[in-house]
C-alpha cells in the first residue's frame, strides 16, 4: 500500500479500492452501474454501463436524494 492509500484509509477508513470491492461483493446482479470519480486534479468523470442516458440521470437523483436523506438524519 502506498502513502495515499495509507492516507485514504487513515481518513475515511478504507481505500477507493477496498470501497468498490465492497461495492461490488455487495451488489449482485444487477441491471446498470453509475460511478463518478473525482481525480486529484479536481476534474470530475462520470463512467456508466448503459447507451441510453436518461436512466442514469434517473438513478444519479435518486442517489443524490439518498445521500440528502443520510446527511439529514
Amino acid at each position: 500500500m502506498d502513502f495515499k492509500q495509507a492516507k485514504r484509509r487513515k481518513e475515511r477508513g478504507q481505500t477507493n479500492e477496498e470501497f468498490l470491492k465492497w461495492v461490488f461483493d455487495d451488489a449482485k446482479d444487477f441491471e446498470q452501474i453509475c460511478v463518478t470519480v473525482q481525480y486529484p486534479s479536481g476534474r470530475v468523470e462520470t463512467f456508466f454501463s448503459q447507451e441510453g442516458t436518461f436512466p442514469i440521470i434517473g438513478m444519479m437523483e435518486v442517489g443524490k436524494m439518498q445521500i440528502i436523506d443520510d446527511m439529514q438524519s
